[in-house]
Parts: C-alpha cells; structure tokens; sequence
C-alpha cells in the first residue's frame, strides 16, 4: 500500500528542514513524500531540494485553500498525510495515522497537535493531548490542517470540500477560511472519522504572545459552533 506525505510550505525557511527530518526519520516510512513550496521567497525551497523529497515551486494565488489544492495534484499514494512546513511530526506519526485511518472503516484520521511558541500554547497542550482521543461528531473538533489523512481514493471528494470551505465560510462572513473544519464536518458524514494522542505534530504558533493564542482560541471556538450549526442546515 502506497503511503503519501503532502508538505504544504509557505516561506518556512526557519522551520522547513525539521520538518523534512522529521518525515524521513520515521518508524514507517512513506513511499514519497511532496513538498510544495507556495510563493515562497525566502529559501524554503532551496532547503527542500537538498533532500531527497520531490519539491515543487508553486506561484499562484493566495490562501492555503489553493496551496492544498495544487499539493494534491501531485499525490498519489493509497493513503494520504497532511502536515505543514512550519510543524514537525513525532517518528511514529505515519505509522500510528496509518493505523488509525484503517481502523473502524474511517475515512478520516487525525492526531493531537501541540503548539509551540507561547505559555498559553504549552498550557493549552495539557488540555487538548486528551481530548485527543475522539471518533466521529466529537472528533471533528480535533482534526488540524497540519496533522490529517484520508485514503487516496477520497482525493476528489476531499478536494472538492476543501474547495467549497471558501464559499461557505464567505455565506457565513467567517474572518479567515478553517477548510480543516469543513473537511471534517463533511467527511463525518461520509464515514468514520478518528483523532488519535498516541503521536502528535507540533506546530510552531504564527500568533507571538499569550494575548494572541487566546484570542485566536476564542475566535476558533465561535467560528466553529457558526460552521456546525451552518452545516446542519445546509444538510437537511
């Protein structure tokens, strides 16, 4: 079974080798693993080809929507693994998101994901490693753009959400597009879905204080109860 690595990187240069590292070094490894490199103009990119990935230099336009969705073109694996270039994965990640993803017939996997960078992040940590341990309608919640897989024949359906997260996040007037949310609302209508604590991604926060985390934590919690109670309209 092929498994994929997808490396969505936006001017990661600080970050980008770790996270490379971190891939390569796993206990399971991963039949190929794409990096691409959305209009980057530090040296992200130069640092990704001096291992041996296959990186992509992408200019187009902006948002993580249109990198997700060219980064996808260009995977191919039966099994396919989400992380982004400023998050290093734990060594087990690949093998522990396999596992998850095929257990129970789900058709969506995630893992705890820890923030680094603030006091509020390290603190909120303690919280959310065991509320990382849900299925389904709870799991939703927990599923994380830098930490997800689905399995490769679901590219489409998984593509054609993550496309449509910007139009319904415009219908609602959401500040900023969580397309990680709305991929797992629709996909827990599809099928299983499962968050795991027994890995983790740590993720290096763009917020630079405590102040910042804690409005943004905020600001997610409300904009998640207006996508949910959006999402069950627009499915009944």
């Amino acid at each position: 079974m092929k498994i994929s690595v997808l490396i969505i990187a936006h001017n990661e240069e600080k970050y980008i080798a770790r996270c490379i590292k971190s891939i390569l070094n796993q206990t399971k490894h991963s039949d190929e693993i794409i990096l691409l490199a959305h209009n980057c103009a530090d040296k992200t990119l130069e640092i990704a080809q001096s291992f041996p990935i296959t990186a992509i230099h992408f200019n187009g336009a902006k948002g993580i929507v249109n990198a997700r969705l060219e980064g996808l073109n260009h995977v191919s694996g039966d099994i396919i693994l989400c992380i982004d270039g400023d998050s290093f994965a734990k060594n087990n990640w690949v093998e522990v998101m396999s596992t998850t993803l095929n257990n129970n017939k789900n058709v969506l996997a995630g893992s705890w994901v820890k923030f680094k960078g603030t006091i509020f992040g390290n603190m909120y940590n303690v919280y959310s490693k065991y509320r990382c341990l849900a299925k389904n309608e709870k799991a939703t919640y927990w599923i994380w753009g830098t930490s997800y897989a689905f399995w490769g024949k679901d590219k489409n359906i998984v593509m054609e959400i993550i496309k449509r997260s910007a139009v319904l996040s415009g219908k609602i007037h959401l500040p900023r597009n969580p397309e990680d949310y709305w991929l797992a609302l629709f996909m827990s209508k599809r099928g299983n879905i499962e968050v795991t604590n027994k890995t983790w991604v740590a993720s290096y926060t763009k917020e630079v204080s405590t102040a910042e985390m804690i409005f943004r934590r905020i600001e997610s919690y409300k904009n998640k109860n207006l996508m949910r109670n959006y999402f069950k309209i627009i499915k009944n």
